[in-house]
């Protein structure tokens, strides 16, 4: 049992997509990662920082030669890139916290396992596969597109005297000439792998937060349901023995809630802004008539921002329902002795759970509008 209880039985299938990223650490030193996790981050940042630097070097010599080339692409992409590696650096910061939090949830000693737990964690493990897979087709398919105007572009670079390099996820510099088949294609390979590793962290970090939202709800509808059943008790000793239990378990959530809001709250907040300049930048590019690269770059960057904000948005709607279990109880039938436990409780369960996004808002339907108006705001002034 005691072994059991230490197991961290939820989140297998992001924990393990983490792990294939080189962001989350082996199975066996997830509570205290050794010198060989930070290896993995050092590997991770040696292996793709080529990437972004290559597309910063050529927003920077496009602009100094005066260069007649839309950047529009490489604002997106360093934007994305730049987003991808402090959100990838603040999850790894917080790593054992989150793993702590897993390990919490994960046992079910003191209260009980929440109804529907088994077919909620295999649903949420099954959508965890799926956008994954999703991630992996999407950036080979988006290549493929960018790809299919190779030809277009060089016929380009002829006729304007340019030497851009054709046929990649997004412009970019090279320090070598990709001329020759051999390293053009092993470059492309590289780009493609790189992509891989940098494209996939914010949708799986804020799939993982959307997660961990929904075993709260879990415990949260399990709360309600053990609130109605101690004040509906006629009889005094179980009723008050089920009621301090409610009691410990709402403090319980409560202190599970703040947990899940400082591992994510930073990250948060980095996703909602990168993602309305992102979308901005996509908008542009649909504007100009890369249509298909822009709806498929462009549902998977609203997808990652309505996740997050749907799991503030379905915290705050579970937090109220605590306080309308106790109204909904026959409350007014209840000893008067147990009268004061649950004023207490209820009082307790006025204040409202919320996901922040930094000093920035808290994450809720509100904050997915604002973000896409501000991506139209700024489309406006790069169309200006």
């Amino acid at each position: 049992m005691a072994a059991a209880a230490t197991e961290i039985t939820i989140c297998r299938s992001t924990r393990r997509n983490l792990r294939y990223i080189l962001l989350w650490p082996n199975i066996n030193e997830e509570l205290e990662p050794s010198n060989s996790y930070t290896g993995k981050i050092v590997t991770y940042v040696l292996i793709t920082a080529a990437f972004p630097l290559c597309v910063l070097i050529h927003v920077i010599t496009t602009k100094t030669r005066n260069i007649d080339v839309p950047v529009v692409d490489n604002i997106s992409a360093l934007a994305s890139l730049t987003g991808t590696y402090y959100m990838s650096f603040i999850y790894t910061k917080n790593q054992s916290k989150v793993a702590r939090l897993l390990k919490e949830m994960s046992n079910f000693e003191n209260f009980g396992k929440p109804p529907n737990f088994d077919q909620k964690e295999q649903v949420l493990n099954f959508f965890s596969t799926f956008f994954f897979l999703y991630l992996s087709v999407g950036i080979v398919q988006y290549d493929l597109l960018k790809f299919k105007g190779k030809a277009e572009c060089e016929e380009r670079n002829k006729n304007q005297d340019l030497t851009e390099n054709c046929g990649f996820i997004t412009p970019l510099w090279t320090p070598f000439s990709t001329q020759n088949v051999f390293v053009y294609y092993s470059f492309h390979v590289y780009i493609v792998f790189c992509a891989q590793l940098l494209m996939k962290p914010n949708m799986l970090i804020t799939y993982n937060e959307f997660e961990i939202t929904q075993h709260l709800v879990l415990r949260i509808k399990h709360l309600n349901q053990m609130i109605c059943e101690a004040i509906d008790n006629t009889q005094f000793e179980i009723s008050q023995s089920r009621l301090t239990n409610c009691i410990l378990y709402h403090v319980d959530i409560i202190r599970m809630a703040k947990a899940l809001d400082e591992c994510f709250s930073n990250a948060m907040f980095t996703h909602t802004c990168i993602t309305a300049i992102i979308c901005a930048c996509i908008e542009k590019q649909f504007v100009e008539g890369d249509r298909l690269c822009a709806i498929l770059h462009f549902s998977g960057w609203i997808l990652t921002l309505t996740f997050a904000c749907c799991s503030g948005q379905i915290l705050i709607n579970a937090s109220e329902s605590i306080s309308e279990s106790i109204w909904s109880s026959k409350w007014y039938e209840v000893d008067v002795r147990l009268q004061k436990d649950i004023l207490f409780m209820l009082r307790r369960s006025q204040t409202i759970f919320f996901l922040t996004a930094g000093p920035f808002s808290s994450l809720s339907f509100p904050l997915l509008v604002s973000a896409v108006k501000m991506s139209y705001s700024l489309l406006c002034l790069l169309t200006y």
